[in-house]
């Protein structure tokens, strides 16, 4: 067995990653056995994000975890420019595909938190469901990343499990590593705790269960809309 050492600070970031599960995500968008909402209505954007849109002037966009792209697709046709990141390249080929056409979206295959945003700042960062599965240490990074990436006045939508709910379990943060989980759900008082410190926390409300032809809300999810202090 190579011996571990800890040197750095990523380093460290890289054995705890060991302490936690992660999720195959090739095989969740490869076989589609598990039946999520935004797997299964793939082509449909959350409602906090139409609503959000429809109220503000966006020029430019970066998603966290876009998966097949139905949000990254929905802003680049209404011409936000968009670059939507995934660990999948499954979901990254599926999103490519369903975007043919169009050239103001620019899809990548990577861990978000290596991406070069070559010192660009953004309007918009939004993440729909990716947060909720980042250990506690790798937490820490995303909002530096969002703060480093994000312009004087930008926003932060985010969708996360919510607390109280069925679906995930809320964990303290020791206990992520102590149960190897995949994913957590939070309260609203984890949520302010974790960002309040740099962002102006606009609203966090419970979804509702909702379908239409434009866009799908699914209830165990928070809906949390922020900016940047």
């Amino acid at each position: 067995m190579k011996k571990v050492e800890i040197n750095n600070y990523e380093e460290l970031f890289e054995v705890l990653d060991r302490l936690n599960e992660s999720i195959d995500w090739n095989t969740f968008y490869g076989e589609r056995v598990m039946k999520a909402p935004f797997l299964v209505n793939n082509t449909l954007p959350d409602k906090l994000i139409t609503e959000f849109v429809a109220a503000h002037s966006i020029r430019d966009a970066v998603e966290f975890g876009c998966g097949e792209g139905r949000n990254a697709i929905f802003l680049a046709k209404r011409g936000i420019d968009v670059v939507a990141i995934d660990s999948s390249d499954v979901a990254i080929r599926n999103a490519k595909d369903k975007a043919e056409g169009l050239d103001n979206v620019r899809f990548i295959c990577s861990n978000f938190l290596t991406v070069d945003f070559e010192d660009r700042k953004y309007d918009l960062v939004i993440d729909s469901g990716m947060f909720h599965h980042l250990a506690p240490h790798r937490r820490l990074q995303y909002r530096e990343l969002l703060k480093k990436i994000l312009k004087e006045d930008g926003y932060f939508l985010l969708l996360c499990f919510s607390a109280d709910e069925e679906g995930a379990e809320e964990l303290d943060d020791l206990e992520f590593y102590t149960k190897r989980n995949t994913g957590v759900s939070f309260s609203e008082q984890r949520l302010r705790d974790f960002f309040d410190s740099d962002f102006e926390i606009i609203s966090i409300e419970k979804r509702g269960q909702e379908m239409t032809e434009e866009y799908i809300d699914i209830p165990l999810l928070y809906g949390c809309v922020m900016k940047l202090k």
